[in-house]
């Protein structure tokens, strides 16, 4: 209740309402801050500030499943008493066993309240900068001579019934925080508060007056969306202008997470005509189980109606914004794909419903076990393992990581390779890796020029492949290519692995293996057939000079078949610019075919996708490429604040725009015609210029 008898609505993303603040300060304890390297110290004002959202409060809608609204995700919206919290009898024990008594009685000073999870990704990359924040606090606290309010309490909140004590006190053991995690198993403390995701803080006076509440900082920009840098510091900032003496600038910064369930007790239980069993279990098993089972690349299981309850109403929003499951083409815009992992928009509605009657289990029935992934190589033992040399260390925090490590492949003579599959060293970190073939020595050499494993290099690997083999992302499956089809290994070449790694808190180690499953004919006898080998062309612009701030920069390429091929698979490339991007093949004489269509493009989502049905395009079809690009301030991706002029080149503040194209051909010798015709063409485009 505000000061007039005002209630503060706690906003979502899609209210679109101006936030009003009002209040007045009182002095309280002093803290301190590292800011721009040097101590920053000053008054850590008792702050009555509140927010108004200038909109009436409503109950939620069915909309607001589909739209990913803030908050529960059930019911109404929260109502956040935000002149001051009660916390009165509150009294919660931390991992380590000790007793904290949260009312103002018990309180020595203002506090800090940060709500974490176990499994929540966001969450956990984001505690190494939570410990650093909360370190300088203390630091600043040490020597405060002018202190009268007491000094600053920080704490971290699991507030997750489904996680006992002994597996909460396992996971932060690892991650160090130099404050306590006190362990809310019944939602006590997020009761009073009403967080809507994790990770979100929360900041109270001496008094328990709110004086901030929402993001830590803008290091994501939504979920799966990590920024290259963190560029603004919310929680710092709110606390810095308070301990200033001068209001906060903004008191609610919506929190960028993953979604709370709903508390025990708080969802509806009509409506069950979507039940677990009949309706979830199977797009559960299909979709998300190949990654989200133990031992797999995702940070939480969903292999049982109750783990799949806990994560209903982070599974509405990630389905609902199409950043889950990771599938970037749009649906059935081009032929059929292995291993398509969309959801169409009944599917996910069917998660909606579900979530929004309270999770129903229904009846029971005989299901498909889940494709459970079995420890080892998922296609049997390899003809060959090539592996890192050596373990490379990710650290707990920062950018992502793009490395390449170059791994000789010790054969005597030439081989074709029918399947690739790769194994992560420490799936926690590794996000996806792509493979190419160096026959040059020029890895070599930029290996050696650096001291840790591997070198690194945004985009491409550094050199022009002699050859690729194909790549990894979360959810793949090892498969052979169709047809008894292969890629050519030259004997000599090395293996440039190109991993895209992704801290996560923790500082980890990674020695990822790959395995090579050769055809059983020799190399030769495999070229001498027809539409065995296969090969890589691809169509590309160099000329790609995008505006500062352009939202919306087109971008386009062509190539023209100079014999017939059959398309096997296709991998377009952009950088952290690109928006979209659609291939077009356009035959003479015959209608044009839509390769593929990638409506919205992650950088981090990239991956080689293979056509189920290998299709023959006829000599003289032109293969188009469209492109958009974002330069502007508003693309959270965008690695340049302010935007800049960018051009094409292989830098992470540069552009590229490839679309690579896997063939094979009824005789090697029209294969090889191809692919000459094709390195002519693209020798022939326009270059930028020297900078």
């Amino acid at each position: 209740m505000l000061g007039d008898g005002r209630r503060a609505w706690l906003p979502g993303p899609r209210c679109g309402c101006r936030l009003i603040s009002a209040g007045s300060h009182g002095r309280g304890r002093s803290i301190g801050f590292a800011v721009a390297g040097r101590p920053a110290r000053g008054l850590l004002v008792a702050c009555l500030a509140a927010v108004v959202v200038a909109c009436p409060p409503r109950a939620a809608s069915a909309g607001d499943f589909s739209a990913g609204a803030a908050g529960s995700g059930l019911g109404d919206p929260a109502v956040v008493d935000l002149a001051v919290v009660d916390l009165a009898g509150i009294t919660l024990d931390d991992l380590s066993g000790g007793s904290h008594d949260l009312s103002p009685a018990g309180a020595a000073g203002p506090a800090v309240f940060v709500f974490l999870s176990t499994t929540c990704p966001i969450a956990n990359a984001i505690v190494p900068r939570l410990a650093a924040l909360a370190a300088a606090a203390d630091d600043g606290d040490d020597d405060d001579d002018d202190d009268h309010a007491g000094p600053v309490a920080w704490f971290g909140v699991l507030s997750d019934g489904g996680v006992s004590r002994a597996e909460a006190a396992a996971h932060f053991a690892s991650r160090r925080l130099p404050f306590p995690v006190l362990f809310d198993p019944r939602g006590q403390l997020r009761a009073r508060l009403h967080p809507t995701h994790v990770p979100e803080a929360f900041v109270v006076d001496a008094g328990r007056r709110l004086v901030y509440h929402g993001a830590i900082d803008d290091g994501f920009a939504a979920v799966g969306r990590r920024r290259p840098e963190v560029t603004r510091h919310h929680l710092r900032d709110a606390l810095l202008a308070v301990h200033a003496g001068r209001e906060a600038a903004v008191a609610f910064v919506p929190p960028v997470g993953c979604v709370l369930a709903p508390a025990v007790g708080a969802a509806s239980t009509a409506g069950a005509a979507v039940t677990y069993w009949q309706h979830i279990e199977p797009l559960v098993r299909d979709a998300c189980v190949p990654c989200h089972q133990p031992g797999q690349v995702a940070p939480f299981s969903l292999t049982t109606r109750e783990e799949v309850a806990a994560q209903a109403a982070m599974i509405v929003e990630v389905t609902a914004g199409g950043r889950m499951p990771p599938w970037a083409p749009r649906p059935h815009a081009q032929p059929a794909l292995v291993g398509d992992r969309s959801l169409g928009a009944e599917e996910i509605g069917r998660f909606a419903a579900w979530a929004a009657a309270g999770c129903p289990e229904g009846e029971r029935k005989a299901v498909r076990p889940p494709p459970r992934r079995a420890a080892g190589w998922q296609l049997g033992p390899p003809d060959l393992v090539v592996r890192m040399p050596e373990a490379f260390s990710v650290p707990a925090d920062g950018p992502d990581i793009l490395q390449n490590f170059v791994l000789p492949i010790d054969l005597p003579e030439d081989r074709v390779v029918a399947a690739v599959e790769f194994q992560p060293g420490d799936r926690r970190v590794v996000h996806h890796a792509m493979l190419f073939l160096d026959d040059s020595g020029v890895a070599r050499t930029l290996d050696a020029a650096t001291p840790e494993p591997g070198y690194s290099r945004f985009g491409g690997p550094g050199f022009l492949p002699s050859g690729a083999l194909g790549g990894w992302s979360p959810g793949n499956t090892a498969r052979r290519l169709p047809g008894g089809r292969g890629r050519y290994l030259k004997k000599g070449s090395d293996l440039v692995v190109q991993i895209h790694y992704h801290p996560d808190g923790v500082a980890r180690m990674d020695r990822s293996d790959i395995g090579l499953y050769f055809l059983d004919e020799p190399a030769a006898a495999v070229a001498a057939s027809p539409q065995r080998l296969v090969g890589s062309i691809w169509v590309a612009s160099y000329d790609i000079d995008i505006p500062a701030g352009a939202r919306d920069h087109a971008v386009t390429a062509a190539y023209r078949l100079p014999r017939d091929v059959t398309v096997v698979g296709i991998v377009p490339h952009m950088h952290m610019l690109g928006s979209s991007v659609t291939a077009t093949a356009e035959p003479p004489g015959g209608p044009p075919r839509t390769l593929i269509d990638v409506p919205a493009w992650h950088y981090e989502w990239q991956e080689e996708y293979l056509y189920e049905r290998p299709f023959t395009l006829p000599a003289g079809t032109r293969i188009a490429v469209a492109a958009r690009f974002d330069n502007s301030a508003a693309n959270p991706r965008n690695p340049s604040q302010p935007p800049r002029r960018v051009s094409w080149g292989d830098g992470t503040l540069d552009e590229m725009l490839y679309c690579f194209l896997l063939i094979s051909a009824d005789s090697t010798a029209d294969l090889v015609h191809v692919i000459l015709d094709n390195l002519g063409h693209d020798l022939r485009l326009p270059r930028p210029l020297p900078r």
